[in-house]
């Protein structure tokens, strides 16, 4: 059985992530498709990516909500079915705050949601 030592969270949130390839610097717009404060699945329409590579990724949503330099470097772990999992190795700790505030939101919303299918039900 898998042991992590974040959860998961079915969560799309917009993500930039920039890589530096030997011709230079590519960017790349895509989705998350579950977060957690120690990771994601990003959804990347089979773009390829060097195992171990760092990676610079930019949630711009964090930048709406007035963090200075919302980033956090980590690197590629491995291929999944949909696109690439990527794992993070430094972030500050407001990034990481403010990401934590949106997972928590999230969930706390498809919560409330359930319950309210749920009584309309029965």
């Amino acid at each position: 059985m898998e042991q992590r030592t974040w959860n998961r969270n079915n969560l799309a949130l917009d993500v930039e992530i920039r890589l530096w390839r030997p011709n230079g610097e590519e960017v790349l717009r895509c989705k998350t498709l579950d977060v957690s404060l120690g990771g994601a699945e990003l959804l990347t329409y089979d773009v390829e990516f060097p195992r171990h590579r760092v990676l610079e990724i930019h949630f711009p949503h964090l930048s709406e909500k007035g963090i200075k330099q919302p980033r956090i470097l980590g690197k590629f772990i491995r291929k999944t079915d949909s696109g690439i999992a990527i794992q993070f190795r430094k972030a500050n700790n407001e990034t990481l705050k403010q990401l934590h505030t949106v997972i928590t939101r999230d969930k706390m919303l498809k919560s409330k949601i359930s319950r309210i299918k749920h009584a309309m039900a029965g």
